[in-house]
């Protein structure tokens, strides 16, 4: 279930999706990565996510030994998805001149039931559309 840099690099660009799964942001993190909070990614019953099946998902934290990272590969797994998780982590990127980026915006687990769905804003009263 692990991936090595070298293998990461050899996928290409695109050739993978890669996810943060740290616990946090950093100053920076590997170029075209999208990060989740782990506990957003262990919560749901099932993963409702905008990823791609038919790619490789490498999932990496801070050093390759977070216990939720192997926990969040292991859902991943299970619902299909190749997943691997990045061996020696985001510190092993760096020794290895991986490029890097400025950490992305956390992204939202979609709610896969409309239960789920939180109103951000309250609908417009209806008198208010009238004037």
């Amino acid at each position: 279930m692990q991936i090595t840099v070298d293998e990461v690099r050899a996928l290409g660009e695109g050739g993978a999706t890669i996810i943060n799964v740290g616990a946090h942001a950093g100053a920076e993190e590997i170029r075209g990565a999208i990060r989740y909070r782990p506990h957003d990614l262990l919560t749901p019953e099932h993963l409702a996510l905008p990823i791609a099946a038919e790619r490789p998902v490498v999932l990496y934290d801070e050093d390759g030994r977070g216990g939720n990272t192997a926990e969040i590969a292991d859902r991943f797994a299970a619902q299909g998805y190749n997943a691997r998780i990045l061996e020696g982590g985001f510190r092993a990127w760096k020794q290895h001149d991986g490029p890097t980026q400025e950490p992305s915006l956390e992204q939202v687990v979609p709610p896969i039931r409309p239960s789920e769905v939180q109103e951000l804003d309250p609908p417009p009263l209806a008198h208010a559309r009238s004037r």
